[in-house]
């Protein structure tokens, strides 16, 4: 039998933004921003349902010569009611595809935040969350 899902609801949990300099962080100097985004997903289910929940926690930092220009934390949650997910494969579901499923909305609130705060565009790359998983699961053998 096919796993069959839907998301029955998408939410911003908890977003953060520090911002101290506004626009002028990249006005001075020369030397371009490091910025590093890091993606971690956590996934519960809802007691004895087929409801589970995927939280995906999507960090940004930029850094130029030791100072923090801006950090952004998004916690980006789905609601999946998810049928006929086995056992053998319950773990990569819930923790590739429902966040692959999320991630666009997660990357367009990080996009307009940045605009919103006077700084140049920013679009995230997409994430492979299969190579996420399985660097996750490596790591747990360990």
């Amino acid at each position: 039998m096919d796993v069959s899902a839907k998301i029955i609801t998408q939410y911003v949990r908890d977003l953060s933004f520090e911002n101290p300099n506004g626009p002028a962080s990249f006005q001075s100097g020369s030397e371009r921003p490091a910025v590093n985004a890091n993606v971690d997903v956590k996934a519960k289910n809802r007691k004895d349902t087929d409801i589970y929940e995927i939280e995906l926690n999507v960090n940004v930092a930029a850094v130029r010569e030791d100072k923090s220009l801006y950090i952004i934390d998004l916690k980006y949650v789905g609601l999946f009611e998810i049928q006929n997910l086995t056992d053998d494969i319950k773990e990569a579901y819930l923790l590739v595809e429902c966040p692959r499923q999320l991630f666009p909305f997660a990357r367009r609130i990080i996009y307009d935040l940045h605009a919103d705060g006077s700084l140049p565009p920013l679009m995230l790359d997409p994430v492979n969350f299969a190579e996420l998983y399985k660097n996750r699961k490596q790591k747990a053998n360990n």
